[in-house]
């Protein structure tokens, strides 16, 4: 699907693209394992406007593009608790069990939805089991909260 609807770029190029497009730009994490990564890599891919772009990924710069995505969301704005959702609730067993995972929010009409909604995408890295939520508003809070257990800065408490 990825070589199909993107442009292979460098690193550099797509940090630039990024960096570039303002607030009209996201991006997938897509491990090589992921049901929607053809390329035989981990990759990032970048959409921006009509244009997909996707290159090798670094550590460096998918933190890079995470914190940059992160801010643009404006923290401040999301407050109190972390939301309930069955999607969460998943995820911390997962955490718990130290099951491999990842997960996608796709935005209306992007390359991982093609749809009219937000797509929360949350893929057992072992099993390949896929599960999907659709939703009319980007999930915001939900997501700060997955990315808070995907990235280690919600330590989930160890089995007693």
């Amino acid at each position: 699907m990825i070589k199909k609807h993107a442009e292979k770029i460098s690193q550099v190029e797509l940090e630039e693209k990024a960096m570039q497009a303002g607030n009209s730009w996201h991006h997938h994490c897509l491990p090589v394992n992921c049901f929607t990564n053809d390329t035989g890599e981990e990759v990032i891919v970048l959409e921006a406007g009509n244009d997909t772009f996707y290159c090798e990924t670094t550590k460096e710069l998918k933190k890079k593009l995470e914190e940059h995505a992160y801010q643009l969301t404006h923290p401040r704005k999301v407050k109190g608790r972390h939301p309930k959702h069955e999607a969460l609730d998943k995820i911390k067993e997962y955490v718990k069990d130290g099951v491999k995972w990842h997960f996608h929010i796709a935005m209306p009409h992007c390359l991982l939805s093609m749809g009219d909604k937000y797509v929360l995408i949350l893929e057992n890295d072992e099993t390949k089991q896929i599960q999907q939520w659709e939703f009319d508003e980007k999930p915001v809070a939900l997501v700060r909260a997955i990315d808070d257990n995907y990235l280690g800065r919600k330590k989930v408490a160890p089995p007693l």
